[in-house]
């Protein structure tokens, strides 16, 4: 069932004043475990060994048995369609629609992130950019509790009320990320989720990893950008690319 009028505004109201809102008890527990049924088949059909029944263990098991089978892995988990279910949640979708007063909504990359106590793949603060569009909404939804040890998302309190930021690939993945001299700017937020719970941000909010400490646990996160047909230069400039770039673009000069 969609959310209500009342509860739409209140959850834009969250959006608008911190930059995201915790949606508690967003699915079910069938919802869930059909995600981590999908996950653990996937990787046993990698690592056949059906006396493993644990998706955590079967995730190392399959890590230790090859890296690059592992990664294998990552890049077929935005193909399950029990996940797409989960992500394209016609609550979802509505929320996104009603914010940006659209009925068009596209998908940017839906996604599985996963966080180990390796900590190999740790995102350093960082906005979200390189999508359609400017200004989007995501959704971050742990299938294992966020919290504790398990580790979390850490937020930037009101910081998507100042526009992009020019970001930096100097960190050891690469990535996109933002320099401390941006990010002393603001105060810091542990955000701890619940399996079966979300977070859906704002694009501009910076927000980063929370490092899992736990031993041979791994964070899977299920995510995706949601890109309002108003906010995407590409159907409006022909020499626009489709995904605007991470850099070299003043993204507070995009205009509508």
């Amino acid at each position: 069932m969609k959310y209500s009028k009342e509860e739409k505004n209140r959850i834009f109201k969250e959006i608008d004043d911190n930059g995201f809102c915790k949606l508690d008890n967003l699915f079910t527990n069938e919802q869930i475990e059909s995600v981590k049924e999908s996950l653990y088949s996937i990787l046993n059909y990698i690592k056949p060994d059906d006396n493993i029944k644990n998706l955590q263990e079967k995730y190392y098991q399959v890590k230790d048995h090859s890296m690059k089978l592992k990664g294998h892995f990552f890049d077929m988990t935005s193909f399950d369609i029990n996940t797409l279910k989960i992500l394209f949640d016609e609550r979802i979708i509505d929320l996104v629609k009603g914010y940006f007063k659209t009925n068009v909504v596209f998908s940017g990359r839906p996604s599985i992130h996963i966080h180990d106590s390796e900590n190999e793949r740790f995102l350093d603060p960082h906005q979200e950019t390189n999508q359609c569009a400017k200004d989007f909404l995501f959704i971050w939804a742990p299938i294992f509790d966020a919290i504790g040890d398990q580790g979390g998302l850490e937020i930037y309190k009101k910081s998507h009320k100042h526009g992009y930021w020019k970001h930096s690939n100097s960190n050891k993945l690469g990535s996109s990320h933002l320099k401390e001299d941006v990010l002393n700017k603001f105060e810091k937020q542990r955000m701890e989720v619940e399996s079966g719970s979300a977070l859906l941000i704002h694009s501009a909010l910076i927000h980063g990893s929370v490092k899992t400490t736990k031993r041979r646990f791994a964070r899977f996160i299920l995510c995706d950008r949601y890109c309002p047909l108003q906010k995407i230069p590409y159907l409006k400039k022909e020499d626009a690319p489709l995904k605007i770039p991470h850099f070299g673009t003043d993204y507070n000069a995009i205009k509508e």
